[in-house]
């Protein structure tokens, strides 16, 4: 298994693509940490998959929070003593006109999709150097690099997302710690359940798995710094042939 033994802490982890995320890393032999602020949640994701035999940890945070945040990385190393992949998948959205937007609602959306990113990033980033190493993922968006109308405090998050994310790859590069970032287009999760729409030309939550495990895992050793999108494209789908 690519992942054996590596310790992955999840961000958003109990309900779409980070839940998704959860299962396909610990397949590879990953023990995984479940982060997210709902403590049912997180323990029934958790849960599920030490039925499974995997190690796994439910953690409650709130990803704008310095300091559980800074509790959730102590938890996973007293209980694993070290950190080798980080998800930061945690993330909100809304549709509004940029008259519209409420200066509260702006500010939570680069404090969750953005802040969120740096704090966790800023918490595992001395585990990861000890350890002699790491894989930092952040799950970003095509709105990281097109602009949307309706979607201006988003856009404007998951843009941010990305200059950290190529930032910190360069900064990351002596201590052997890379930082990649994955754009999916539209995705079939919660934060698009009450937007009618074609639903079946849109990636899935597993749609994401495949490509996050090639970052985590020693296949990608040489790659860091980069951006990779993800979004359906042809007319018949290829994951039903």
């Amino acid at each position: 298994m690519r992942l054996q033994d590596r310790v992955a802490i999840i961000t958003g982890g109990s309900r779409g693509i980070g839940r998704a995320l959860a299962r396909g890393l610990a397949d590879e032999g990953a023990r995984v940490a479940v982060v997210a602020r709902t403590p049912g949640r997180v323990q029934t994701v958790a849960e599920a998959l030490r039925v499974k035999g995997i190690e796994a940890l439910g953690i409650t945070c709130d990803v704008t929070q310095e300091d559980q945040v800074r509790s959730a990385v102590k938890q996973v190393l007293d209980t694993w003593g070290r950190i080798d992949v980080l998800v930061n998948n945690a993330g909100i959205s809304g549709m509004r006109p940029i008259w519209g937007i409420p200066q509260a609602s702006f500010d939570r959306t680069l404090a969750v999709n953005l802040g969120g990113t740096f704090l966790f990033t800023k918490h595992v980033w001395k585990p990861m150097q000890k350890a002699g190493g790491g894989s930092i993922i952040n799950i970003s968006s095509l709105g990281g690099v097109r602009g949307y109308p309706l979607l201006s405090a988003y856009c404007a998050s998951k843009w941010g997302q990305i200059g950290f994310t190529l930032a910190c790859a360069e900064e990351g590069k002596p201590d052997n710690i890379r930082v990649n970032a994955v754009a999916p287009g539209k995705a079939d999760t919660d934060l698009r359940a009450q937007i009618l729409e074609d639903k079946s030309k849109m990636l899935r939550p597993e749609d994401h798995i495949a490509v996050c495990v090639f970052l985590a895992s020693d296949e990608s050793r040489f790659i860091t710094g980069q951006v990779i999108q993800l979004d359906w494209y042809g007319a018949e789908d290829p994951r039903d042939a």
